[in-house]
């Protein structure tokens, strides 16, 4: 399968928490703003995603395939859809799970913005 990218991995910088949640299983699906790398064309099925804690630290990288993708128009449209203990593994429930989306995403809950989310599978 040739990407737009010449098939290049999707290379996914994340913060401390976020990185460990992934390397610990609990979560699954990543979830970013839409547009430049986040979209539809650019994060496809199939394609090799790094999940790396921050740019530096190489050693530290996660390796896998995206599995699938969900865009929505707000938090609360992705989280129909996506469960979001698959997102934030360590919320209570999807109140808290959504006050730490927003938080971490610089968004309000409420709003109207294009989101874009993507599943990994891990080697």
């Amino acid at each position: 399968m040739v990407f737009e990218t010449g098939g290049k991995r999707l290379f996914v910088p994340l913060a401390t928490a976020p990185f460990e949640w992934f390397r610990s299983g609990g979560k699954r699906w990543e979830l970013r703003r839409y547009g430049r790398q986040y979209t539809e064309r650019t994060v496809v099925p199939g394609r090799e995603v790094e999940l790396r804690r921050g740019y530096q630290r190489q050693g530290d990288a996660l390796w896998g395939t995206v599995a699938q993708t969900v865009k929505a128009n707000s938090i609360l449209e992705f989280f129909d859809r996506v469960p979001y203990e698959l997102v934030i593994p360590i919320a209570k429930d999807r109140s808290e799970a959504t006050q730490i989306a927003v938080s971490i995403l610089g968004i309000v809950e409420d709003e109207d913005i294009e989101l874009f989310g993507f599943s990994v599978e891990f080697k």
